[in-house]
Parts: structure tokens; sequence; C-alpha cells
């Protein structure tokens, strides 16, 4: 059955991760070290380590995400495309306030439930409609590149929606494990859009010294 392969890998580190400040669709530069991130990225898609052939590459048209591609895939010389249904969740009149660590062991606001399916989210995108936007693009794509290999570049929330639809969980369970900046998630969508996990969070290829977590919820 014909199937398109993804590889999907979050941005570099910013300023505002480091501060772990809520970023949404504000339009945050990689800092120096998501810059070594996205180099040490390169190096490792430019290596015998990683074989498989790209044939299509997106981003996120935010430019954390953009400059990410920009600097990892430099060396296939194929055309980043850009889509604004790849950014991050918009987060509203909250984006730029700073994140805390809840007692569920989740990073959220203290006046606002980031994960909350159903809370309306003033000037942003309650988390029903991001899921849709999220799972509608990455389906559009697969229908439109079956049975090709596709790399794409977005975000921490983006990277959450995907490990939910590929394993069939609600909006609701808890994801344990952080999303690291660069690191690379493997699945398929299939012609009866019919999502499968591959390989998720593979991180070998990011030095220590440029090592950085997602506090998104």
């Amino acid at each position: 059955m014909n199937k398109s392969n993804f590889w999907l890998i979050r941005h570099g580190e910013t300023d505002w991760n480091a501060e772990k400040r809520l970023q949404g669709w504000r339009d945050v530069a990689l800092n120096s070290k998501g810059v070594q991130q996205s180099y040490n990225l390169a190096q490792y898609l430019s290596s015998s380590q990683f074989s498989p052939r790209m044939d299509i590459i997106f981003s996120s048209d935010l430019s954390r995400a953009y400059q990410t591609a920009e600097i990892a895939t430099r060396h296939w010389e194929i055309p980043i495309i850009q889509s604004p249904r790849l950014r991050e969740r918009n987060y509203g009149i909250y984006e730029g306030e700073q994140l805390t660590i809840t007692k569920g062991k989740r990073a959220g606001l203290a006046n606002f439930d980031l994960r909350d399916p159903n809370a309306e989210l003033k000037d942003g995108e309650n988390l029903k409609v991001f899921y849709t936007r999220i799972k509608n693009a990455f389906e559009d794509i697969a229908t439109e590149y079956q049975s090709k290999n596709i790399m794409v570049f977005a975000h921490g929330g983006v990277i959450d929606i995907v490990w939910r639809v590929s394993q069939q969980l609600g909006l609701d369970a808890f994801r344990a494990d952080a999303i690291i900046n660069t690191s690379i998630n493997e699945f398929s969508i299939d012609a009866h859009k019919t999502w499968s996990m591959t390989n998720w969070g593979q991180i070998h290829h990011i030095g220590e010294s440029a090592m950085g977590q997602s506090v998104l919820p």
C-alpha cells in the first residue's frame, strides 16, 4: 500500500525556549545554541549514518523552523516549501508569558489550562482547532506526495499533536518525554489516512552542549 514517510524535526533553540516563554506565532529567531544544533543536525543528515533520500522538504513559515531547515538541509539542494499550516499553536494573548511546571508535571500557565480541549483562547486557537489544522495539513501533504520521503521542520506543539494522532491518543493523554530541539521523529501516513509511528525522539546526533528541551505540554 502506498504510504508517505515523514521525518518531522523540531526547530533549534530560541531565547524564548531558554527563558521558558510561550512562543506560538511570535516569530522568534534561533539563538546561538539553536544555530549550533542546526549545524549538528546538518552534519548528521549529510553523513553515512543517515541513509534515506528525501524527495520533499517542508517547513513552518516561522523563522525558527525555516532557519533550522535551511541550515540542516542545504547539502541536498532541495527547495524548502514554507507553509503557515505547520505553525505552532496560536496562543493569542498568552504569547510571551512565562511557563511554569504544574502539579501534574506539565508545563502550563498560572491562569489558563493549555491542555483543556474545550477552553477558548482569546485571539488564539482552541486546542481542538489546532489539532485539526495539524492533522489535516499532514494528511494533505501525504495525499499530494504519495510514496515520497518527506522531511518537515516544525514546532514542539506540532510534534505533540502528531504523537497523539500516530498513537490514537486523546488531547488529554499525558506525554512523559520532552520534545528536544532538533530531535527527529519518524512516522508514515498511508492512502487510507492511517498513521503509523516508526521511530520517535531520536537525539543521538545532538551534542550535549547543544541540548535543549521543550517545556510545552
